[in-house]
């Protein structure tokens, strides 16, 4: 048995080394970028992680706390990052994306893809049929012994083209299973999805959905707070308070007056979170027909200035 044991550790280290000197991870440099591969990691985890903080980068990369600071400190001279006191203990900070940061991080995330698909080009379509099947046992047979590690939830602030029917149908299923709204609010969300969209964070775990929040842009200094939603499976973290910590650090940061948004009064357990942000009601609409219910529109404000 201990033969066997140690043979397979030997063939999963063989295809680890393999596999990382396939991706270029072991080049001095990733992706044609000045940056180090632990520098990528870092950059990658701050860029992804809600309310990071140094020991965080130090406990998940299992790196040494003055290799992490000495790191972090080069990103913020050359502002990538930036740092903000913790507002429940001063004797924490946690760790921002600059602009320039994420326009760097994306631009990593373009080159990786389009390395992928050079490499791809050199295989037959039979091939990488035969490959992602591969990928994708090799994935779901790891992911359970990594179960705590998919667990966590990361928060992306940018919006792809495939999020599109995702957000509208996560609306519409929420809204249609626990409120009985019917196919109007649907063609609601397709119509009105175009506005002119400020920023969306979307949180995901393991590649799946669980949760999202969006602006849209109503006046220079005004924002509406859309398609807050946090899916069944992961309320109960502390989501939907990490999506509106992002959303109100964000329109501080781009010095917005208001942050509004309209809904209900039958969504009552979402109320107590509005509350704790400082949103405050200022306008009540007469009950009415939409969506196939009768509905009471309530509009809360967030000011800012």
């Amino acid at each position: 048995m201990k033969t066997r044991e140690s043979s397979v550790g030997l063939k999963f280290r063989k295809f680890n080394r393999f596999y990382t000197n396939v991706l270029g991870f072991l080049n001095e440099h990733i992706y044609d970028s000045p940056f180090s591969l632990t520098e990528t990691r870092i950059l990658f985890e701050i860029y992804n992680t809600p309310n990071c903080t140094a020991k965080a980068l130090q406990d998940k990369l299992g790196l040494d706390r003055g290799y992490v600071s000495r790191i972090v400190k080069q990103f913020e001279k050359e502002d990538l990052i930036y740092k903000q006191r913790s507002k429940d203990d001063a004797r924490h900070h946690y760790i921002f994306v600059t602009e320039t940061g994420k326009t760097i991080y994306k631009k990593l995330e373009e080159k990786a893809n389009e390395q992928v698909e050079l490499m791809l080009n050199e295989i037959n379509q039979k091939e990488q049929y035969k490959l992602a099947e591969a990928m994708a046992e090799i994935e779901a047979i790891l992911s359970q012994s990594l179960s705590a590690r998919s667990s966590e939830i990361s928060i992306r602030d940018y919006f792809l083209s495939e999020d599109l029917q995702l957000l509208i149908e996560k609306q519409r299923q929420f809204y249609a299973e626990a409120h009985g709204w019917d196919d109007t609010f649907l063609a609601y969300l397709q119509e009105t999805f175009d506005a002119e969209i400020e920023k969306i964070w979307i949180a995901e775990s393991g590649g799946k959905f669980a949760g999202s929040v969006g602006l849209v842009k109503h006046d220079e200094k005004t924002v509406q707070l859309r398609w807050f939603l946090v899916d069944a499976d992961f309320r109960g973290r502390g989501l939907g308070t990490q999506l509106l910590e992002h959303l109100v650090a964000y329109c501080q940061d781009m010095k917005f007056d208001r942050i509004f948004l309209w809904t209900v009064s039958t969504m009552a357990e979402a109320r107590p979170l509005y509350e704790k942000f400082g949103f405050r009601i200022s306008e009540v609409k007469q009950e009415a027909p939409l969506w196939g219910q009768q509905l009471t529109e309530e509009r809360w404000d967030l000011e800012l200035s």
